[in-house]
């Protein structure tokens, strides 16, 4: 019974991403790649001929960062990027600072995996995932934030991203899925899968993975999943709406106005209920265009579809501080609706 459940999940999985890729569909463009470049670590500067004096200098200076004996890298500033660009750079150094050790028969592995792949990352544990084939060795100086993992790693579950060793994206996945706090493994899953996960191998994996640690949560988190998640924000949403006790919103629902038609975020049709996530990139100008411009567009938006009779959530990056609450919100409209559709 246990597999039949993951199976039908594959199979919802395989049919949204076939209607992803079908020519003239209007969501075919989602179905690629989640950034424009996979972030990788950063490279070691070759220090060959510059003396110490002028290494102690520079790294005063803060134009560069000693990672360890004779490795050092340009100093990057993240804090203009919040608390996720340090995550992810403080993971890229550690990257680069393991593999200038040596990875022999080890690829990275679970979270550190997805963000190389270029999936996208949410609230993930500061660690960096290492999976050995043969037993390693750990030097006694290694950063706390190194996870280690002995086990065996198939030929087909191996790939390369940039030249870096990495689990493949399917085996990613189904680490991942397994092991992450539940918002963040379905973020991942929604992500990789519209990055190119192939569903027949993540259904081989987790068949092969029965009894494992977490294979209950994996279930769950691909029942829940949908790659035609916009961003994080509306994965995690979705993930309130349905710890809320709704059923399981659908994403990018086409809603025809008399002002034209829009895809809302996620939702019920049946119900005329939107859940729609603002992420702050939106409004941050630049190549996103004038801000008071896309608010105004934002406004014009739901008014047309309000005039449709559709019942709009907004939601933002602080509303996921609280899935909870979150979650009552949702819950709230879709039992508005619905008695609104009986008393019809």
């Amino acid at each position: 019974m246990n597999e039949e459940i993951h199976t039908a999940a594959i199979r919802r999985i395989t049919r949204i991403l076939a209607t992803m890729r079908a020519p003239g569909s209007p969501v075919r463009a989602m179905h690629s790649a989640n950034r424009a470049e996979a972030p990788a670590p950063p490279p070691a500067l070759d220090i060959t001929h510059t003396d110490g004096e002028a290494l102690s200098r520079h790294v005063a200076q803060g134009r560069i960062e000693r990672l360890g004996r004779s490795l050092y890298i340009e100093r990057r500033d993240a804090t203009a990027g919040g608390d996720h660009e340090q995550y992810e750079q403080s993971i890229l150094r550690e990257v680069r600072r393991v593999l200038e050790n040596g990875c022999g028969s080890a690829w990275f592995s679970h979270s550190t995996a997805a963000l190389l792949h270029g999936a996208w990352t949410y609230r993930m544990p500061r660690l960096v995932h290492v999976t050995h084939a043969v037993n390693p060795h750990v030097d006694s100086d290694e950063a706390s934030i190194v996870r280690r993992h002995h086990t065996s790693l198939p030929q087909r579950d191996r790939d390369q991203v940039g030249g870096v060793p990495v689990t493949t994206k399917e085996r990613t996945l189904v680490d991942c899925v397994r092991t992450l706090p539940t918002a963040a493994a379905l973020v991942v899953c929604d992500s990789l899968f519209r990055g190119g996960a192939d569903p027949r191998e993540v259904d081989r994996l987790m068949s092969t993975s029965k009894g494992k640690r977490g294979i209950v949560q994996a279930r769950r988190i691909l029942e829940l999943c949908d790659p035609r998640a916009g961003s994080p924000g509306e994965s995690v949403a979705r993930l309130a709406a349905v710890d809320a006790g709704l059923p399981r919103p659908e994403c990018q629902i086409e809603a025809p106005t008399r002002s034209g038609s829009y895809y809302v975020d996620l939702g019920w049709e049946d119900l005329k209920v939107a859940v729609e996530f603002d992420g702050d990139v939106k409004y941050s100008g630049g190549e996103y265009g004038d801000p008071e411009a896309a608010r105004r567009a934002e406004l014009a938006r739901q008014r047309a579809l309000e005039r449709e009779g559709w019942i709009v959530i907004r939601v933002r990056w602080e509303d996921l501080a609280d899935l909870d609450e979150l979650g009552a919100r949702v819950r709230a409209a879709y039992w508005a609706a619905l008695w609104r559709r009986r008393a019809a």
